[in-house]
């Protein structure tokens, strides 16, 4: 195509021009109510708890299962959570220690301590568990519920109280809760078999399936 000496080439509207001359189209309040739907599904378009957490710098792994918990925002980079780790629901992990420096009224006071937190490959946090800064918890332990872990938790390990201590190693737990046998011989709990949540998140089992799992297979008599 050929141009007239000081013309500007007509370059092709634009997507999103196209798409304001198709709200003309329409009656200006039902463009406008397009708009601004458009909009709103942008502003609050959902965004996952390891999507966020990466923006604030926490190193998290692939296939990790995260209940809501609290953390410093501000130093959040200094959180690892490798794959396959769970945390749950209530759990406060601290990365940074200013007691002495809060309480202090001297001149020159001590500093504030930092310190890195890293949750192992297939660890499990359980609820309401507070974790102080400089700790790793170790692959394929176990922090029991309502825990404060104040030191390195060995891997393959299970730990409670407060402050936690080790109990037993997971295949102790393993073999005196779980076997076979020990299902047998205890009759003051109900076992179900399950899917774990790596399976459930795997095969896509919604929350309502899994208490119809439950209901299914729950003794009919008896409680």
């Amino acid at each position: 195509m050929q141009h007239h000496p000081g013309t500007i080439p007509c370059q092709p509207p634009s997507a999103f021009k196209r798409w304001l001359g198709q709200l003309r189209l329409v009656e200006p309040w039902q463009g406008t109510k397009r708009l601004v739907r458009f909009l709103v599904q942008v502003y609050v378009r959902p965004q996952s708890m390891e999507d966020r957490l990466r923006s604030l710098g926490v190193k998290v792994g692939e296939d990790v299962q995260l209940q809501p918990f609290t953390l410093d925002e501000r130093y959040a980079r200094l959180l690892t959570i490798e794959d396959h780790a769970s945390i749950g629901k209530g759990t406060t992990i601290y990365l940074s220690d200013g007691i002495l420096n809060t309480v202090s009224e001297a001149p020159d006071p001590p500093p504030v301590r930092f310190g890195p937190v890293k949750i192992c490959k297939g660890a499990t946090v359980s609820r309401d568990v507070i974790i102080v800064c400089g700790v790793t918890i170790g692959e394929y332990s176990i922090v029991g519920a309502g825990s404060l872990v104040a030191r390195d938790v060995r891997p393959r390990t299970v730990v409670m109280g407060v402050p936690a201590r080790e109990v037993c190693s997971v295949d102790q737990l393993q073999s005196k809760l779980y076997s076979d046998q020990a299902i047998q011989n205890n009759e003051r709990y109900i076992y179900i078999h399950m899917p774990n949540w790596r399976q459930r998140k795997r095969i896509g089992m919604s929350p309502e399936e899994q208490d119809l799992y439950y209901h299914e297979n729950f003794p009919k008599s008896g409680y």
